[in-house]
């Protein structure tokens, strides 16, 4: 498949396909043994993110098919949806690192709380970093030569992707994931790194639209019907992503008012006993 330049547009290789293939194979196997083991100790795990789990490595292995057939443009929005956005929606409710915590050795545990609380996960964590993360790498795919470079060097492409997936993932992870992280940020620095990055989602797909990019995605109509897929996916998943936010801080709050109501009851009490 050809674009305005006549650049032919790369798949995912077969190569490609099969490490992703066994990459995937161990994540899922490495979660599904965790859950098991904690039920055979009898410890309870939640159904939900064992489906969310399983959804979320779907997304990414649909991601990495080759799409034989397809419009060039229009495959490459689907694709960078399902890698960057919905699948690591579904894979921070899943709580990875909770799992992990909870199930691997003394030594393994160690070495993860380690990683954790490094320096490096630190800074990975501060909200500016997020987002330039997030936002930064597609400005510079899809608005400068790298997405034309990517498309005739597999290993680029492949590259672009982890970072893409790994990105999509620490801005989730930091927004809902219900794992700890050492900034967890409030309700409202929360609402305001998801609008930030919503803006800055819409406004590309919008400039993608209006000035036809990239020039090598195919007809003037799939560059544009990409964009929109881009701009109305998007926007869905990160309704997804603010529905999850509240309903998280709702709840938070909701138990956060019952101690409270239960602390105050039995000081009640306790005046009240004094006072007889």
């Amino acid at each position: 498949m050809t674009g305005h330049g006549d650049m032919p547009v790369a798949e995912v290789g077969p190569g490609a396909g099969f490490w992703l293939l066994n990459v995937l194979v161990i994540a899922g196997g490495g979660y599904f043994f965790g859950v098991q083991r904690l039920r055979s100790r009898g410890d309870q795990w939640s159904r939900r993110r064992s489906l969310a789990a399983t959804g979320g490595l779907l997304c990414v292995a649909a991601a990495g098919l080759p799409t034989p057939g397809l419009t060039a443009f229009p495959a490459h929005a689907v694709q960078h949806l399902l890698l960057a956005m919905l699948g690591p929606l579904l894979l921070a409710l899943s709580a990875p690192v909770t799992l992990a915590l909870r199930t691997l050795p003394p030594n393994g545990r160690r070495t993860l709380l380690k990683a954790l609380h490094s320096r490096v996960a630190t800074l990975l964590t501060l909200a500016p970093v997020v987002l330039i993360l997030d936002l930064g790498g597609l400005y510079a795919y899809y608005l400068t030569p790298l997405y034309d470079v990517a498309h005739r060097e597999s290993w680029l492409q492949a590259l672009i992707h982890l970072h893409m997936f790994l990105a999509g993932c620490l801005l989730c992870w930091y927004l809902v994931g219900p794992d700890r992280i050492i900034r967890r940020p409030g309700i409202g620095a929360a609402l305001c790194v998801l609008l930030i990055a919503a803006a800055g989602h819409d406004v590309l797909a919008k400039l993608l639209y209006a000035k036809l990019l990239p020039s090598t995605g195919g007809t003037d109509t799939q560059i544009q019907l990409g964009a929109q897929l881009m701009y109305y996916g998007g926007s869905a998943v990160e309704v997804l992503l603010a529905t999850t936010l509240m309903a998280a801080w709702y709840a938070s709050s909701g138990r956060a008012l019952l101690r409270q109501h239960r602390r105050d009851g039995a000081r009640g009490v306790g005046e009240h006993t004094k006072k007889k």
